[in-house]
Formats: structure tokens, sequence, C-alpha cells
């Protein structure tokens, strides 16, 4: 059995694992990293529930090259893990490409997670747009 660091250790590398599949255009990989019934919460952008739902969100991305040319960079998790259940807190900054580089967006991670097939997933995550360039 797992001790809660290391429990926390995976959560993170969860974290971590969304930010590289999504940003490297492995989006059958970042699906696969939340539960069948798992939710991608945009807030009043949308809510994206269940892997269906979440691939027809990953086709209307704007790509190139099969990216979306952005960076996720998550920071400062704080994980609080409950048996086979857990939740985090984090930073995202994102950082988007093009003629010019600028912050995309800056915001906040809320995560509930669930321990499904030897591993954690997404339940839920929803985002909070705190900071966002002027239109």
């Amino acid at each position: 059995m797992a001790s809660v660091l290391e429990e926390k250790d995976a959560i993170r590398e969860l974290m971590a694992r969304y930010c590289f599949a999504f940003d490297r255009g492995r989006f059958d990989e970042w699906v696969e990293l939340f539960t069948e019934d798992g939710c991608f919460d945009l807030g009043e952008r949308g809510c994206h529930r269940g892997r269906e739902a979440l691939r027809k969100f990953l086709r209307m991305l704007p790509l190139t090259n099969g990216v979306p040319g952005m960076q996720h960079c998550v920071m400062n998790p704080i994980v609080h893990v409950d048996g086979t259940s857990a939740t985090a807190d984090s930073y995202v900054v994102v950082v988007q490409g093009g003629p010019t580089v600028g912050i995309l967006v800056a915001g906040r991670y809320e995560d509930r997670l669930v321990q499904q097939d030897g591993g954690w997933r997404f339940l839920q995550r929803r985002v909070h747009f705190d900071l966002m360039p002027a239109q």
C-alpha cells in the first residue's frame, strides 16, 4: 500500500502528464487521464462531461501541425488525499505561441480525483480564469 506522500506524488505526476499530453497533441492520452464520466469544467465556457464530450471539445481546438500551440505550466499544487479520493488546488499559467509569445491565461485548477484502474484520474477539473489579457 502506497503512503500518502507517494499518492500525492502520483497526483502531481498526473497533473504534469495532463500538461504534456495536451500541449503535445496527444489527445487520446489526455482523455484517458479523466474517469469515464470525468468533467472538464471551464465555468461559463462550458462543462465537458464524459470522454466523448472531452473528445468533442478537443475537435473544436485550433491546431497547428496537430498541436494547440500552447504550454500549460502548473504550479504550487496543494493535494489532499483521503483514501481513494483526493482534491488538489494549483495555479496554471498558459503560454501561447504564434507570431509573438505571450500569456494566454493565469488561473487556477480545482481538481477532484479518484483512484481507478491502478492510478489516479480526474473526476472533475475546474478551471478558474483569474487573469487574462485585455481583448
